[in-house]
């Protein structure tokens, strides 16, 4: 048989499951508790919880897993690129031989878990919409009935009742009294949003929580509050802790008030807000109603006989008015077109007289016609012996056609004999 101690000499064999186990020992035993920092890698939960990883740096990478139990611890996810320092054990899996670390707890390097759950949650959250303006309800001006979540021992509920009652003794308030803190205290916040559901007329939900560090109002930045606040048919105020406190119950609500007292005083309306808002109202309303009345009346004179006839009378002075105007307008056009076509006239009357044959005959020519008025233009028309008659620039002529020679550039003229005196009475 062969040796497996430690102290076996150089000549001894060993097997694989000898030589593992061999090396699981030494390792076991001399890293049960180490602190390994480097950038998460590879990072995957399985369904049974378990979250396997590896840490690596520029030179090597280390293997790891964080169990379902530890895992469940962490208050932030495991996500690739992560810079942690993780606290563990190192551990050898035999059967294929490698060796792993199996972490306990892991911290954030530059940044707090705490710090780094609510950022991641915040991310995931946006990323769905959840926190846009858009999505969130409004508020109800004038609620009967609210719904308080909060823990019945702190003095956020004393606040929240005293400043409900101050503003308003009308409105109706039903507690739903919850762990504020610690373990459960999250499932709690989501039950009591559930039940208030089931109280008739629950016109808001108020969630109110005093001050306190990021570790103890860690129960309003879980998811599963969020998704309550989310999934709920009431609007939801959150007044958790100081007015610097930021939670993702702020962000995921329809509404974020500074302080419980301030969540209660933006629920209520007091007495006097309402007085002022109703006073507010009367004198627009009274405003309104004088302005009205002020036009009714300015219609009403515009209906009364005497006004319409003298509106009327305006209408017709100045209808005159006009009518005078285009007929001045009228009268002045007909003058200047009667003294154009007078200076038309007489153009025209001095053309036919330079034209006309009277000018012509006071230079010495004769208009030569026959006895039925027809003018003789040449001298083949006449005959021997036919009697003409010369109109000339003063008085007429009877003429006798003694003989007949027709106009050429050889032939004398046609030759007339002429009366012995001048007949004007022809």
């Amino acid at each position: 048989m062969y040796s497996t101690k430690p102290n076996q000499s150089l000549n001894a064999v060993l097997t694989v499951s000898q030589l593992t186990a061999q090396l699981r020992d030494v390792l076991e035993r001399e890293f049960q508790q180490v602190y390994v920092v480097g950038e998460v890698s590879n990072a995957k939960v399985y369904p049974s919880g378990h979250c396997y990883f590896s840490l690596k740096d520029k030179d090597a990478t280390l293997p790891c897993v964080c169990f379902r139990s530890d895992n469940a611890m962490l208050k932030f996810k495991i996500e690739d690129g992560l810079m942690v320092v993780a606290r563990g054990r190192m551990n050898v899996y035999q059967p294929k031989g490698s060796y792993q670390l199996v972490a306990v707890s892991l911290e954030p390097v530059g940044i707090g878990e705490w710090q780094l759950a609510f950022e991641q949650l915040r991310q995931k959250l946006e990323a769905e919409g959840l926190l846009h303006r858009a999505r969130k309800r409004p508020i109800p001006m004038m609620p009967r009935r609210v719904g308080i979540i909060t823990s019945p021992a702190g003095a956020a509920i004393r606040d929240v009742l005293s400043a409900l009652y101050r503003r308003n003794r009308y409105v109706n308030a039903v507690v739903a009294p919850v762990k504020v803190q610690g373990e459960g205290s999250a499932e709690d916040v989501a039950a009591a949003i559930e039940w208030l559901h089931r109280i008739p007329n629950v016109d808001v939900i108020i969630i109110a929580r005093g001050g306190g560090s990021i570790e103890d109002l860690w129960s309003f930045n879980t998811e599963i509050v969020a998704r309550a606040i989310v999934d709920s048919a009431i609007p939801i105020i959150s007044g958790i802790g100081h007015e610097t406190d930021i939670t993702i119950c702020d962000l995921v609500a329809d509404l974020r008030a500074p302080t419980p007292t301030a969540a209660a005083e933006l629920v209520a309306k007091g007495s006097a807000e309402l007085l002022e808002r109703w006073t507010s109202l009367q004198k627009q309303l009274l405003l309104r109603t004088d302005a009205r009345l002020a036009r009714a009346r300015r219609a009403l004179d515009r209906l009364k006989p005497l006004q319409v006839l003298l509106r009327y009378g305006e209408r017709l002075k100045r209808d005159s008015q006009k009518v005078a105007y285009i007929r001045q307008r009228i009268d002045r056009a007909i003058d200047h077109a009667l003294i154009r076509s007078r200076q038309d006239w007489h153009k025209q009357q001095e053309k036919l007289l330079v034209l006309g044959p009277q000018n012509v005959l006071n230079r010495g020519f004769a208009i030569i016609k026959r006895d039925d008025g027809s003018v003789v233009n040449e001298a083949s028309s006449v005959q021997v012996g036919d009697s003409l008659v010369a109109l000339l620039a003063n008085g007429k002529l009877r003429l006798r056609v003694e003989s007949v020679n027709p106009d050429d550039e050889t032939g004398p003229p046609s030759q007339l004999k002429l009366p012995l005196k001048n007949n004007s009475n022809i």
